[in-house]
């Protein structure tokens, strides 16, 4: 998740993280079909609309997310479609602006700057148009699907200190070193990597951890902050970061062909919102094949796209009152779960599970 250092208006970013116009849009361009790669939205037919306003397209969870929210809502009839917000809050209100031009039924909302959106909302409501704000709570909206970014880290710091403890039972109490991989652009990671920093407090073994410092939310990212830690710092083999493709990017090192690494037997990396590709690499760490070993998220793909549409609908028919709140619930997935999560979307484990 980018960061935005210069927000209209000096807004503060926000987003908050598993298991989310001023004017009339007149001088933007027509956007053109979701789903066709550029993320743009066709202008609504007959029947019920709904256009999202995503966070950004980076990674396959986000690009998943819009094209499975597509389906599930073409399929119950809707006309839906997806704008790439690109974490940026400029785009976002261009893309909100251009939905509200073409009176959608329903406004999906992931804010980047939330606060900078708040001319954009009360516009839409003024329409008539309901305002769905996922992930990140705006000033206003009809109905928010939120969850809460600190209490889904430490359920991470929960899932990784019972692997450490188990792993490096005879180890001394606070002598495993742990790194955290930290993206501090938004606010959901600075949120998150403060509290993946208190790991120390949930596992007996774990010692305090370091910070290493990542400037982008990708793979390479990831790869690279690895190895050059690596050479550094040998030593560390506990890796926890908030975002899947920077700790998908540290698999990638300690896997690939030129690794230093032949054993992960000790090797373990823990993240939060991976998706069914993760989940099959966590699978494979029961035999050491792969060194991810858990993750945290709020819901698969397919959940997440099912609450978007109970929400639309919900505002819809009235079944939702205005201002309504739904809190995510924290989906657990470690080797010993990967399987069903992969089958089913869910796991057999829960928060009050672990001491």
């Amino acid at each position: 998740m980018k960061k935005i250092l210069a927000v209209i208006m000096t807004v503060c970013l926000l987003a908050l993280a598993l298991a989310a116009c001023g004017s009339s849009g007149g001088n933007q361009p027509a956007p053109t079909p979701a789903g066709s790669g550029s993320g743009s939205a066709p202008a609504p037919k007959a029947g019920k609309s709904v256009g999202f306003v995503t966070f950004g397209l980076g990674g396959d969870f986000f690009q998943q997310l819009a094209d499975t929210y597509v389906e599930k809502l073409t399929e119950a009839g809707w006309e839906a479609s997806y704008v790439d917000g690109k974490f940026n809050p400029e785009e976002q209100m261009k893309a909100a602006e251009n939905y509200i031009a073409q009176n959608v039924d329903v406004l999906v909302i992931w804010s980047v700057a939330p606060e900078a959106m708040t001319g954009i909302v009360e516009e839409a409501q003024s329409k008539g148009i309901k305002v769905l704000a996922f992930v990140a709570p705006t000033e206003k909206y009809d109905l928010l699907m939120v969850s809460d970014d600190a209490e889904l880290a430490d359920n991470c710091n929960k899932l990784a200190a019972k692997w450490i403890d188990e792993t490096f039972a005879d180890a001394a109490d606070g002598s495993v070193p742990v790194a955290v991989f930290s993206e501090r652009d938004a606010e959901t990671g600075v949120i998150q990597a403060d509290e993946l920093l208190k790991i120390n407090e949930y596992s007996k073994k774990a010692a305090k951890p370091m910070e290493v410092a990542c400037t982008a939310e990708d793979m390479s990212e990831g790869q690279n902050k690895a190895e050059n830690l690596y050479t550094t710092n040998p030593e560390i083999q506990v890796f926890l970061t908030a975002h899947s493709a920077i700790g998908r990017g540290i698999n990638n090192f300690y896997t690939s062909e030129s690794s230093p690494v032949k054993d992960f037997s000790k090797t373990g990396v823990f993240l939060i919102n991976g998706d069914t590709s993760i989940a099959e690499l966590i699978e494979k760490s029961a035999n050491n094949e792969s060194p991810i070993r858990g993750m945290v998220l709020t819901g698969s793909v397919e959940d997440t796209a099912n609450e978007i549409l109970w929400g639309c609908e919900g505002l819809m028919d009235g079944s939702i009152e205005p201002g309504f709140v739904k809190k995510a619930d924290t989906i657990f997935v470690d080797a010993a779960t990967a399987k069903d999560y992969i089958a089913t979307g869910k796991t057999s484990i829960k928060a009050e599970d672990f001491k």
